[in-house]
């Protein structure tokens, strides 16, 4: 890794403290204050999150940004997405085994099967990497798999999602595995996220991290965890049909993470994802002062990407917002925090 100097971009920085979230911790706070909510009052939750989906799926702001979902079988991860009318690419070995195969990933791969997407913004990647060989509950089987390469095979199967991350720089990341080993054996930044199903309103338990860089502070929907830890209680076994089984995203979940990260909502976070080695304050007062995405991008996409001139990007963000000179004075009676930035 190169030093922070060096980089040219911050995707794999480990989270602040501030940043790591527990959803339990949440959870807990609405329950003490609130109790429970009911199966039907959780359900009520997450489908005024669909509809949230897909009133942006009407208006059609989306249909610029592209989302890659690997590993995604079932497409419940993805699909709140979908729904709010980005594009959504699902790869999958089980789908198709030549477009399927994260390890076919190349320039080349991108290029001749998707026209690497035209050009638009790779907004997001999500990534459900195969848990089997990482998961703390099949631990007694970890020296066989080591030895006999099941574990390799995975590992390398971390490492291409992460060279895809790396070709495509999208605004967001996410990892998803429950407890395991995935981390130290895979080379990820610490995790962000903890969270089970019953946090965002499905009724077992199945502690889950999430490692990337995203907003992970989601919204919930707790339920009495009445299932307990369901999974392989009601699909046990190691038959492909009970591992795809066990290994769909809660639809609460789906929802709430992207409450938390879509665009339209966190047009900061969008744009600071997209420009991440600029000051994120800077381009907080940018978004304040009405510069939409599309602005910031004409302003500075060349300074940014062409030049490598962060500097030169700073300053024409700096010009903008002092040629719209009635923001100024809005800001001026904050107590000259606007003066900093010029």
């Amino acid at each position: 890794m190169n030093s922070v100097e060096e980089r040219v971009h911050h995707l794999f920085d480990a989270p602040r403290a501030g940043e790591v979230v527990r959803l339990n911790d949440k959870a807990t706070v609405y329950q003490k204050d609130h109790g429970w909510m009911t199966p039907d009052e959780a359900r009520q939750r997450v489908e005024a999150w669909s509809d949230h989906c897909a009133a942006q799926g009407l208006i059609g702001t989306n249909a610029d940004k592209v989302v890659l979902s690997l590993f995604d079988k079932s497409g419940a991860w993805s699909r709140p997405w979908e729904e709010a009318g980005y594009q959504v690419y699902r790869f999958d070995i089980q789908e198709n085994p030549e477009t399927g195969d994260v390890n076919k990933f190349s320039v080349d791969f991108f290029g001749d099967w998707f026209g690497d997407f035209d050009g638009l913004d790779i907004y997001a990647i999500l990534a459900a990497c195969p848990c089997t060989d990482f998961a703390v509950s099949g631990a007694r089987h970890f020296a066989a798999k080591d030895a006999d390469g099941r574990t390799v095979a995975s590992v390398e199967l971390v490492h291409q999602t992460l060279r895809v991350i790396e070709y495509f720089r999208p605004v967001l990341w996410a990892i998803e595995n429950p407890v395991g080993r995935i981390e130290r054996l895979g080379g990820l930044p610490p995790w962000r996220l903890s969270f089970d199903p019953f946090h965002v309103g499905d009724t077992y338990t199945k502690k889950t991290l999430i490692w990337g860089r995203f907003n992970a502070d989601l919204p919930v929907a707790p339920v009495d965890p009445v299932e307990g830890s369901k999974m392989h209680r009601m699909y046990g076994g190691s038959s492909l049909a009970t591992k795809n089984a066990r290994s769909v995203t809660p639809e609460g979940f789906a929802y709430a993470f992207f409450m938390a990260n879509n665009a339209v909502d966190h047009p900061q976070m969008a744009i600071s994802g997209k420009y991440d080695r600029l000051c994120s304050r800077l381009i907080s007062e940018a978004v304040k002062c009405g510069l939409t995405a599309d602005e910031v991008d004409n302003l500075v996409e060349d300074a940014y990407y062409m030049d490598l001139n962060d500097e030169a990007a700073e300053q024409l963000l700096r010009d903008e917002l002092t040629a719209r000179g009635a923001a100024l004075h809005s800001y001026a009676d904050t107590g000259g925090q606007f003066a900093m930035w010029l």
